[in-house]
C-alpha cells in the first residue's frame, strides 16, 4: 500500500509531461476505481491537467466542417472552451477528499506533494475570481466565474455552491486558512444571490415584481446566474439545494453568531423544495429592469426562462394546463443535484435517518417515472448500434434491477442512477446517457446507498466490472465510440445556415469521474475499497 502511495506521489511530479493513462481491457490486478479517478485527473492532456478542463460537445457528421477542419469520426470536432470552473471544484473536493482519507488509512499526515497538489488545483480555481475593484463594489465579489477569461464572466450560484464545497475540503485536508476565508466569500455571495435587490436600487429597478407589476420579496432561492456587468438573470433551479447543502457546512465551520448562513440555508430549502415536489426544473421570477446593457435583469430565453410568471416550470415550457405544470423536459441532473442537495442538509441537522425520511417519497415518486431511450431510432451516421432502440423499462420496479441491465446496450444503466434525461414523452432530441449515468451514480450515492442500499451495491459492482466498451472508460480513455449518439447541427456549428443535417455528438469531461469518485468515497470510504 505504501509503494503504491510513492508511486502515484512521483507520478505527481511529472504529470504534466505524461500521456492520459488509457485503462487497460483485463488488468492483472484490478485497481480501485477511485486510484483509477485520481491518476486521470492529475494526469495531463494538451498540456493541461484532466481535473481542470472540460470539454464538450464532440461532434463529427458527413460533411461537418468547422473552421475550416472537417469532423471525423476518427478526428471529432470539439465545441465549448476547455476549462470550466465547477469541473475544476469538483475535481479539488475530489482530491482533497481522497488525499485526506487515504493518508489516515496509512495512519500518516500529508506530505508536502500532495498538499502542494492541492494547492495547485485549489490556486486555478481562485484564479477564476475577478480582481475586486474597492471603489465600485459588485455583487459579485468573492464568487468564482464560471470560465477563467472573456470579457463578459458569469457567476452562477450552482457551480459556486461546489466550488465553496471544494475549498471547504481543501481546508480540512490542508489547515489553510485562505480556503476557508475564500469559502466564506462564496457563502457571502450566495447571500446576495438570495436577495439581490439593494444591489439594483441604484439603477432604479427592484428585481422582483408581482402579478400586479409592484415590488415584491424574493421567494427565497437562490438566483442563478449573474454577469460581470451585474446583469441578474431570472431564474431560480432546483440543483440550487446543493447550495443549501454548503451553506449548512459553512454555517457549521465559522459559527457566526447570527446563524446567517444556517438560516439562509433554510429559508432556501423551504422555496426550493417545493420545485421538486411539483416535478419543476426552475422558477421564473416576473421582473421590472429598464432596456440598458448592464445593471439590469434579464431573461435567460435560450432555456426558455423568459415566462416571468413567478411560477415553477420545466426545460422548455411555459404551460400550464388546469392549474398542473404542462410540457417541457425534465432534466435528469437538475433532479438528483436536489435531491442529494436535500438530503444532504437534513443529515447535517438531524442525521441520516431523518435525511431519508425526508427524501424517500421524492425519490420513489422520481424513480416510477418512465425512462425513454436517448439514442434516436433514426440514426443515419450510425453513431451507436440501434437495433434495439426504443423505449427501457421503468426504473423502479424490480424486474430492471437484476443481474442483466434489460433494453439496449446504450440505454440509460438502471443500476447507476435515474440515467439520460426523463422524458414524459419520448424523445424527439438526444442526450448522453452514459454520461448522466456516471454522474448520477455519484451525485446520489450516499443516498442510494443509505434509502437502497442493494441497488446502490448493485450499482458499485456494474462499475467495477466495467470494460472498455462502457462509457466509464470512454471518458478515462478519451475514446467516445460508445458515448456518440445522432442528432441534428440544430446550433449551426458549421456556420452553412442548415440547422437540419446530421451529425454525431459525444460529451467528454471531468465532473462524471469526479462525482464518480466522490460518491464512492462519500458512501463507501477509502478504506471500504481497499
Amino acid at each position: 500500500m505504501r509503494a503504491r502511495a510513492a508511486a502515484l506521489l512521483a507520478a505527481l511530479v511529472v504529470a504534466a509531461a505524461t500521456p492520459v493513462p488509457t485503462a487497460p481491457a483485463v488488468a492483472a490486478t484490478p485497481v480501485p476505481l477511485v486510484d483509477s479517478y485520481f491518476d486521470w485527473l492529475v494526469a495531463s492532456h494538451d498540456g493541461v491537467r484532466n481535473g481542470l478542463r472540460r470539454d464538450i460537445e464532440h461532434v463529427h457528421g458527413d460533411q461537418l466542417v468547422i473552421a475550416s477542419r472537417s469532423c471525423t469520426t476518427a478526428s471529432p470536432c470539439t465545441i465549448g472552451g476547455p476549462r470550466q470552473s465547477t469541473a475544476a471544484c469538483t475535481s479539488l473536493q475530489f482530491i482533497s477528499v481522497y488525499l485526506d482519507q487515504r493518508a489516515a488509512y496509512e495512519q500518516r499526515s500529508l506530505s508536502s506533494v500532495e498538499t502542494g497538489l492541492i494547492d495547485e488545483f485549489a490556486g486555478a480555481v481562485l484564479a477564476h475570481r475577478l480582481a475586486k475593484d474597492p471603489n465600485a463594489p459588485k455583487i459579485f465579489d468573492d464568487a468564482v466565474a464560471s470560465t477563467p477569461d472573456g470579457q463578459i464572466r458569469y457567476f452562477t450560484s450552482f457551480g459556486n455552491a461546489a466550488c465553496g464545497e471544494a475549498l471547504l475540503a481543501a481546508h480540512q485536508a490542508t489547515g489553510t486558512a485562505g480556503y476557508l476565508d475564500a469559502a466564506v466569500g462564496i457563502g457571502e455571495f450566495l447571500l446576495r444571490m438570495q436577495d439581490p435587490r439593494a444591489h439594483y436600487l441604484t439603477y432604479g429597478v427592484h428585481p422582483f415584481v408581482d402579478a400586479l407589476g409592484q415590488p415584491t420579496t424574493p421567494p427565497g432561492g437562490y438566483v442563478d446566474q449573474i454577469s460581470s456587468w451585474s446583469n441578474l438573470y431570472s431564474t431560480i433551479s432546483t440543483w440550487n439545494l446543493t447550495a443549501i447543502a454548503f451553506m449548512q457546512r459553512l454555517q457549521t465551520a465559522v459559527a457566526p453568531p447570527d446563524n446567517r448562513y444556517g438560516q439562509s440555508a433554510a429559508t432556501a430549502r423551504q422555496f426550493l423544495t417545493t420545485g421538486l415536489q411539483l416535478g419543476a426544473d426552475w422558477y421564473t421570477f416576473d421582473f421590472d429592469s429598464p432596456a440598458t446593457s448592464q445593471n439590469r435583469v434579464v431573461a435567460q430565453s435560450a432555456y426558455r426562462a423568459d415566462c416571468r410568471d413567478n411560477r415553477w416550470h420545466r426545460k422548455g415550457s411555459c404551460t400550464y394546463t388546469d392549474g398542473q405544470i404542462a410540457g417541457g423536459t425534465l432534466g435528469t441532473d437538475m433532479i438528483e443535484y436536489g435531491l442529494a442537495g436535500l438530503y444532504d442538509h437534513e443529515r447535517q441537522l438531524n442525521g441520516a435517518s431523518s435525511a431519508a425520511a425526508a427524501v424517500t417519497t421524492l425519490y420513489t415518486t422520481y424513480t416510477s417515472l418512465p425512462g425513454w431511450h436517448t439514442a434516436s431510432a433514426s440514426d443515419p451516421l450510425d453513431c451507436v448500434d440501434d437495433t434495439a432502440a426504443g423505449a427501457v423499462d421503468p426504473y423502479y420496479p424490480p424486474d430492471n434491477q437484476g443481474a442483466t441491465p434489460t433494453g439496449d446496450a446504450r440505454d440509460y444503466d438502471p443500476h447507476l442512477s435515474f440515467g439520460g434525461f426523463f422524458r414524459l414523452t419520448p424523445p424527439n432530441e438526444n442526450a448522453e446517457a452514459k454520461y448522466y449515468d456516471i454522474v448520477g451514480f455519484g451525485i446520489l450515492a450516499e443516498l442510494r446507498e443509505e434509502l437502497v442500499p442493494a441497488k446502490f451495491a448493485a450499482g458499485y459492482q456494474r462499475l467495477q466490472q466495467a470494460d472498455r466498451q462502457d462509457a466509464l472508460y470512454a471518458l478515462l480513455d478519451r475514446s467516445l465510440a460508445a458515448m456518440f449518439l445522432p442528432t441534428r447541427d440544430a446550433d449551426d456549428l458549421d456556420g452553412d445556415s442548415d440547422t437540419t443535417e446530421n451529425l454525431c455528438k459525444g460529451t467528454r469531461g471531468t465532473l462524471p469521474v469526479a462525482h464518480n469518485g466522490l460518491g464512492i468515497l462519500k458512501a463507501v470510504g477509502y478504506a471500504g475499497t481497499r
